[in-house]
């Protein structure tokens, strides 16, 4: 009967040391998220949950976990559009109007900006700032804006979260974002 009883503890053990050792590998998976129109993709960790609400089929919306904690905004806007509709014929140009008309506009008036140092891999011009801004709650909030071109598109990013997390997360996923892929 006692070595029933060690049987059956060491099994329950060993189901529990494997039940995290998979919640651990799945969240270290690397996983390409893409737009629904499929013209662009990010590699981040399995665990990462994409909005597939999003009506805009060039954006792509992902969130860390269910609380939101830190969420990323990637839009891609065609070139040839953007400046005949909007005239919006140069990076600059295009960086002023995310600025102004963006859904992180707010934290841009009432935040406090700093140009960052920031490549991309299959990017030809990138401008990058951090933000950071006081919420109502009395919690700092900080955002990694991103603006970047290629020959077809120009991509927007936004990285928003609290700033303990994403203090804690965002040289990470800055890493990732560096090698969106345009398809």
């Amino acid at each position: 009967m006692k070595n029933i009883k060690k049987i059956v503890l060491f099994l329950f053990t060993a189901m529990i040391m494997i039940s995290i050792m998979a919640c651990e590998s799945n969240q270290k998976t690397p996983t390409e998220y893409t737009n629904a129109n499929g013209s662009y993709s990010i590699t981040l960790p399995a665990n990462w949950i994409q909005d597939t609400g999003v009506s805009n089929n060039d954006m792509l919306v992902l969130y860390s976990n269910e609380e939101r904690d830190i969420i990323i905004s990637i839009q891609r806007y065609d070139r040839e559009v953007a400046q005949d509709t909007m005239g919006l014929d140069s990076l600059e140009k295009f960086q002023y109007f995310y600025k102004t008309n963006s859904i992180i506009a707010a934290l841009y008036t009432l935040g406090e900006v700093e140009q960052a140092e920031y490549t991309m891999e299959n990017m030809k011009n990138v401008l990058a700032e951090e933000l950071v801004s006081d919420s109502n709650d009395n919690t700092v909030v900080k955002a990694f804006c991103v603006i970047a071109e290629t020959d077809n598109a120009y991509y927007t990013c936004a990285i928003t979260g609290e700033q303990k997390i994403y203090d804690k997360n965002i040289e990470s996923i800055k890493q990732a974002l560096s090698a969106l892929v345009e398809k």
